[in-house]
């Protein structure tokens, strides 16, 4: 036997726990994916390109969507229904959140220098400082670890930088609803009125791989003037892409009965927490802001399980914490079966 040989027998040897890692049988994998496939995390089921590609080609033939340069056909329509849905004088597509964000705070600032954003914001946490760095606009941050500011901490936040010995003019503030690094909670309860929300801000983004089927793309809306600029911006930092009408052919027809959808998803989710409640195995957080994420407690006895009980039905959840904390997610998966075939699925 050779020094390594021994070597690896000795660690063996003393440390059996080594041993018994390496010889462990690695868990059973997710079952193919198919029509009844659920994603009780995420906000929806990953496209599958063959059956998206499907429906676009389905969706084609009833109207003449081609657009050019982002002008015309599906993306005008999408434009215009948005537009209506916000209360709002226009709306125009941008192929991302990221500039739909830029853009929106870059126009309201005007000649100012700063802007107020949420710290667990998109805007502040995931574009890469992409605001600073492209506009020379400087993002004061509040509210970590929280969805949004209270208005004495913005008071504050505009008393701080425009009273000071050096004045600097805050120019716009962003909030994001909801926010995801905090729960996913919303800045506004969840039956709000959304033109009437939606009147309180100048412009308003709405994404649309989110619930609405495209592969790409974002809306942004706002008075004609806004907009106008909008659109200058966005040829500015190379987004007037020359086709878009996939994506806005899959919105808009998402669109026609996203209501319905979330009805029926929302109606099982509250059917499910109510039946985990009473049989004892769960318990549902109160969150009155609460999106389409929702936290509940887990009996201990049902905790251990449960991931590998769902992960061999084919169902995706988040293993529960140590405390047996989880998240559930509500989207159009949880109404591909039954609400009692969840329940057992929790109660083992």
């Amino acid at each position: 036997m050779d020094r390594r040989q021994f070597l690896t027998a000795s660690l063996l040897a003393l440390t059996p726990g080594v041993a018994l890692a390496q010889t462990a049988s690695p868990p059973p994998p997710f079952p193919p994916v198919d029509a009844r496939s659920v994603w009780l995390v995420g906000d929806a089921a990953p496209p599958d390109p063959v059956k998206s590609a499907a429906r676009l080609a389905q969706l084609v033939q009833q109207g003449k969507p081609r657009d050019s340069y982002l002008a015309g056909g599906a993306v005008a329509e999408l434009e215009k229904r948005f537009a209506t849905m916000l209360g709002k004088e226009d709306c125009a597509f941008l192929p991302t959140g990221t500039l739909a964000n830029h853009v929106a705070v870059r126009i309201l600032a005007g000649e100012a220098t700063r802007v107020i954003v949420q710290h667990e914001s998109h805007l502040y946490r995931d574009e890469s400082d992409a605001v600073p760095l492209l506009s020379g606009l400087n993002l004061v941050n509040l509210a970590p670890g929280r969805a949004g500011p209270t208005l004495d901490e913005i008071k504050a936040a505009v008393d701080e930088a425009e009273n000071g010995p050096y004045p600097l003019k805050i120019g716009a503030i962003s909030l994001e609803s909801p926010v995801r690094r905090a729960g996913g909670e919303m800045l506004a309860p969840p039956s709000y009125d959304i033109a009437g929300t939606a009147a309180l801000f100048d412009t308003v983004y709405v994404s649309l791989y989110k619930y609405l089927d495209a592969p790409f793309g974002a809306v942004l809306a706002g008075s004609k003037a806004d907009i106008a600029k909008a659109r200058a911006l966005r040829h500015q930092f190379g987004g007037t892409i020359y086709q878009a009408w996939p994506a806005a052919v899959l919105a808009l027809a998402a669109l026609d009965d996203f209501q319905a959808r979330q009805k029926a998803a929302f109606a099982a989710a509250d059917q499910l927490f109510a039946a985990l409640d009473k049989a004892g195995a769960a318990k549902l957080k109160a969150a009155p802001n609460a999106s389409n994420i929702r936290h509940i407690t887990l009996n201990p006895k049902l905790a251990d399980g449960v991931f590998d009980r769902m992960r061999v039905a084919g169902v995706r959840l988040l293993k529960p914490q140590k405390d047996g904390t989880t998240e559930v997610w509500i989207n159009d998966t949880l109404t591909r079966r039954p609400v009692d075939e969840y329940v057992k699925l929790f109660l083992g």
